[in-house]
């Protein structure tokens, strides 16, 4: 990985419609670290692009975004102080379809970016990813967890995703602005 102040674009695979590039920087304030690309977002080529995500929206409503962003407009996190990424790289219908060693095998490549990157803060965006990395045992309810990677607090909201329909809104809207507050905290 090369040291430089100007925000990274690293791509795994050469088919964006496949892999969606990690948005990533040094000192990010946040990294969102999500499960994998759905089949929409990875033919869109940008995260959160299926229009019943809330991602996007939640990010604004909870004060984390000074406007609210487009999914195609995702590389500009960096500017803001986020960064974007997946535990598994690979698209697929669902979290359904991927497998244990997916999960396994991405675990290294998550740590050393946030060894090299040094986020202040790691936020999973569902209990799938977090678990994906630190296993079911770790996770201790959604919020902040008693865990850290790579130094990196640790925080785990609901999934945004369509697939998630059993956690309200309402709740997934709490638990950004949770997020929000938590970061405020750490400075």
């Amino acid at each position: 990985m090369r040291s430089s102040s100007r925000p990274t674009v690293r791509r795994r695979g050469t088919d964006s419609r496949r892999h969606l590039p990690d948005y990533l920087a040094p000192g990010l304030k946040l990294l969102f670290v999500g499960i994998n690309p759905g089949f929409v977002s990875a033919a869109a080529g940008h995260y959160y692009a299926n229009p019943r995500n809330p991602f996007w929206r939640l990010l604004y409503e909870a004060g984390l975004t000074p406007a609210q962003l487009r999914p195609d407009e995702d590389g500009r996190m960096v500017e803001l102080g986020y960064g974007l990424t997946d535990i598994v790289k690979r698209p697929s219908r669902g979290a359904g379809d991927l497998k244990s060693r997916e999960f396994a095998a991405n675990r290294l490549r998550l740590k050393r970016i946030v060894q090299y990157f040094k986020p202040r803060a790691v936020c999973f965006n569902s209990k799938t990813a977090f678990e994906g990395y630190f296993g079911k045992k770790a996770f201790c309810g959604f919020g902040p967890q008693p865990v850290t990677l790579a130094n990196s607090p640790v925080f785990v909201l609901p999934s945004t995703s369509p697939a998630n329909a059993a956690v309200p809104l309402s709740v997934k809207r709490r638990y950004f602005r949770n997020l929000q507050k938590w970061l405020e905290a750490l400075d």
